[in-house]
């Protein structure tokens, strides 16, 4: 019963954690043309047996079980996830399930592709929007973007301090955030886990993309947080479904399967609907990582978030999970992607000394 109340806790997390208002999403987010130079083809690819290995414990630990239930979903589960896979399969996804999209976004993103515009232009935009000024320097100044000890207090700081580039990436963490992180006074450990992830595998995924693909590292990152956003809105429709129906109790079994089923297509219909670049829609599809670039450092991103948060959460010694990521990269590279994805832990680790 303690582990069927702690599923049920954290599958209501997402019905709280959604706002019930939201901002307008951009007509187009594009991604630039890969240059020539090609990928490094020689390095081994993310198995995907693997990958989705990792990601159901990733899931496991923020549910906050011991382990995944041994358990047979019975015909009345086997029913809700069918209908469950429906709602998220259909054409028309439900707005429950699409985020709105900031009014700002085209204008921050012209203004941030412009080589000539001015740190106050940005920051002037940015700050009028109180909310989406505030999550901007909550994310500049957390280990994971912080470049310096002393904390940025101005927006803009933060684009001086960081580049266009930098900020383009904090800019498009900043306007996600809300929809899948609950407010303080919920406690919703499943969301705030969850968004840790998403973070870190955009992270990743970009600085990837950048290094080893030649591919523009905003559109993997902007890949890698509409997968995490994914798995939210899988969350949130399943919460729906067990809701309607009280005396079933949730399986963690179901929400994983639904999640290993659906997080993939949700994240290509949300990315279809905010016009994003095909490229963009094909990694999101791209399930073995085989087909681009950008796939190959979503996989890749993914890989590297949970082996970190694992890692974090005592599940996996530092040592081994940096040893797993080079597997799939230069031993200088998985190095120094490593420190990028675990800065908290360095920051942590500082603080302390």
């Amino acid at each position: 019963m303690v582990i069927l109340a702690a599923i049920a806790a954290a599958l209501a997390v997402v019905l709280i954690a959604r706002l019930a208002g939201g901002r307008k999403l951009p007509a187009r987010w594009s991604s630039r043309s890969p240059s020539d130079t090609g990928p490094q083809a020689s390095l081994p690819q993310v198995q995907p047996i693997a990958l989705s290995a990792l990601r159901q414990q990733f899931h496991v630990l923020a549910l906050g079980l011991p382990a995944l239930p041994e358990e047979t979903p019975g015909p009345a589960h086997q029913a809700l996830l069918t209908e469950v896979s429906t709602t998220l399969g259909r054409a028309d996804l439900s707005p429950r399930y699409t985020p709105r999209r900031p009014q700002l976004l085209p204008q921050l993103i012209q203004s941030v592709n412009d080589s000539t515009a001015s740190a106050r232009s940005i920051s002037r935009i940015i700050g009028s929007d109180p909310v989406l000024a505030v999550n901007l320097l909550r994310i500049a100044n957390s280990p994971l973007y912080r470049f310096q000890r002393r904390e940025v207090q101005s927006i803009e700081r933060a684009v001086t301090l960081v580049g266009n580039d930098g900020i383009r990436q904090i800019i498009s963490a900043a306007l996600i955030q809300p929809v899948m992180n609950p407010s303080d006074r919920d406690g919703g450990r499943f969301s705030r886990l969850l968004w840790d992830h998403t973070l870190r595998m955009s992270l990743a995924a970009a600085d990837h993309a950048r290094s080893m693909e030649r591919e523009d590292g905003f559109a993997a990152q902007l890949a890698a947080l509409l997968r995490g956003l994914s798995v939210a809105m899988v969350v949130q429709a399943t919460a729906d479904a067990y809701a309607r129906r009280p005396l079933l109790q949730p399986s963690a079994v179901v929400l994983l399967q639904l999640i290993e089923r659906c997080a993939a297509e949700t994240a290509a219909r949300i990315a279809r609907h905010w016009e994003l670049a095909p490229a963009i829609v094909q990694a999101l599809q791209d399930s073995d990582g085989a087909g681009s670039g950008l796939g190959r450092s979503l996989q890749l991103g993914e890989l590297a978030a949970s082996l970190s948060m694992l890692c974090n959460a005592g599940a996996l010694p530092a040592d081994e999970a940096e040893a797993q990521l080079a597997l799939q990269l230069p031993a200088h590279v998985a190095g120094w992607l490593w420190k990028r994805v675990s800065a908290d832990a360095a920051d942590g680790a500082d603080s302390a000394a």
